[in-house]
């Protein structure tokens, strides 16, 4: 699978640093946890930043990535975590495209982006059918995206300037990072790099590049992909529910089996 793992395996303990965990988002999924009863499935768990949450309002929960770093910081998280919530959680190295799990779920989910790091729209669609089987028939599929937003690439290029040093836990070095992404001139791929700066103990300094890639899906994109597996889908502006006003830069979409 073409995900761009090296940024994660080397830089994956920052994510939370640049991408922080709300109330509302992790009221979100609680809320649909309680609604479906669980057991719950994360797909593509990174850190195992919801699944604490998850487990402590009382439910089963399996957290499923294929970088085994991010599992790795994961399972740091959890030893953190009381006996009884720890007992509550399961992880397991899978690729999301094309995962086989011994059960079925009342809720399943895909957070903050982690969609886009499939490429092809056949992965899309597999991952999707994977979700689907391991569904009970009366199971929640929530996924949430950000909003793709052409009008803030200027001549085709966007520019994140280098973010404050943060401190890698393992080394206790200083990094930091920058981002750079083109979109292609079809308007379907952004490319890009993200360049990490490392100060080392020592006060040496190194730049590590790691390169990326996402398709561009807008939101009739992702509800025809959700379509063509057999989902119905609704999608919402931001955690709150409330319809999509195509300005928010959150999507939240909720599907169920379709009917008949």
């Amino acid at each position: 699978m073409d995900y761009d793992l090296e940024r994660y395996d080397r830089f994956g303990w920052d994510y939370e640093h640049h991408v922080p965990t709300d109330d509302r988002e992790r009221t979100w999924y609680e809320r649909f946890a309680r609604r479906t009863g669980g057991p719950v499935l994360d797909l593509a768990c990174g850190t195992g930043r919801l699944l604490g949450p998850i487990a402590s309002a009382g439910f089963e929960v399996v957290g499923v990535d294929l970088s085994q770093t991010m599992l790795d910081l994961a399972r740091q998280r959890i030893a953190e975590l009381p006996t009884a919530v720890r007992q509550r959680i399961q992880l397991l190295r899978q690729d999301m495209s094309r995962f086989r799990l011994v059960r079925r779920f009342g809720l399943a989910y895909i957070a903050d982006n982690s969609f886009r790091e499939l490429k092809t729209r056949s992965q899309h669609l597999s991952c999707l059918r994977c979700v689907y089987d391991h569904l009970r028939p009366d199971g929640t599929f929530l996924m949430t995206e950000r909003r793709f937003d052409p009008a803030s690439f200027v001549d085709g290029r966007k520019a994140f300037p280098g973010s404050e040093p943060i401190q890698n836990p393992a080394t206790s070095e200083q990094v930091s990072r920058r981002i750079e992404i083109e979109l292609s001139e079809d308007g379907k791929w952004i490319r890009g790099v993200m360049v990490y700066k490392t100060v080392h103990m020592d006060g040496r300094e190194t730049t590590h590049p790691c390169p990326f890639e996402s398709p561009v899906l807008l939101t009739d994109d992702y509800l025809a992909l959700f379509g063509e597996v057999g989902f119905s889908a609704n999608v919402f502006a931001g955690y709150e529910e409330r319809p999509d006003d195509g300005e928010h830069p959150t999507l939240c979409f909720v599907c169920s089996k379709a009917q008949g």
